[in-house]
Formats: structure tokens, C-alpha cells, sequence
């Protein structure tokens, strides 16, 4: 489930404000538009993994991200490096979706179990593992 860049703040006030970093993503359609359909492709593949090895996936798609992820906002000399960041970033918010309560929000768009979700404030009930909650 994706919402719209344009989001309203929380009414009380609990949602972090997005960072400059994710800020400037939401900017760069391209990769928005890309990560509106890979995430949920990766949710679908990662859906039957336990816990333990969607948090494993999410720690290695941070230290990728980490350390080769400004390859998405500028041009790298080297061959596939922007792909293998995208890949991470789509992958780790994927898991961090199925293991987060609430799911996860990136450059407006927003990631759950909850099918139907209206947004990073809509109810979300505690993760349902191996699957998809139904609300």
C-alpha cells in the first residue's frame, strides 16, 4: 500500500519529519516510481521468511545502502553499483515492512502488512508473520 508524497503531518505529532536525505528522494520521481513497484514485489518474495531473516536481510540492505547509496542520487563510473543500491534499498524496506509494527514510510510512500492501508497513521495491528494481516 503507497500514499502520496503529500501526506499530512500526524495529528499528534508523532511521526518523525523525513530527513534531507529522504526529503531529496522523494524529489527523484525515478526512483520513487521504481521503488512503487519493486517494494511490494520484494514483500511478496520475502512474505513466508521468520523474523530473525527479514531482520538479517534489513541489516545488510543498511550497510549497502550505507555505503553505496548515494550512487542513487548521483552518477557512479561504476557498472552496476546504482542497481545493486536500489536492489538493497527496495529489499531492506520490504523486510523492514513485514517486521516493522506500522510498516515503514520512505520519500512518501508508505509499507505494510495491512492490507488496504491508509497511511503511517492508520491502525495497524502487531506484525502477523509468514503472511499478510487482514484488517
Amino acid at each position: 500500500m503507497t500514499v502520496p508524497p503529500t501526506t499530512p503531518p500526524s495529528p499528534d505529532g508523532l511521526r518523525a519529519r523525513p530527513s534531507a536525505a529522504e526529503s531529496a528522494a522523494a524529489q527523484n520521481v525515478t526512483l520513487v516510481e521504481t521503488l512503487r513497484i519493486a517494494v511490494p514485489l520484494h514483500i511478496a518474495e520475502l512474505s513466508r521468511l521468520k523474523p530473525a531473516a527479514l531482520q538479517r536481510l534489513a541489516v545488510e540492505a543498511a550497510g549497502v545502502i550505507g555505503s553505496k547509496g548515494d550512487v542513487l542520487q548521483f552518477v557512479s563510473p561504476k557498472k552496476g553499483e546504482a542497481a545493486q543500491a536500489f536492489n538493497a534499498l527496495a529489499r531492506g524496506l520490504a523486510a523492514a515492512s513485514l517486521i516493522a509494527w506500522g510498516g515503514v514510510t520512505f520519500a512518501g510512500l508508505h509499507w505494510c502488512t495491512v492490507r488496504a492501508c491508509p497511511g503511517p497513521d492508520g491502525e495497524h495491528p502487531e506484525p502477523v508473520f509468514g503472511g499478510t494481516a487482514d484488517t
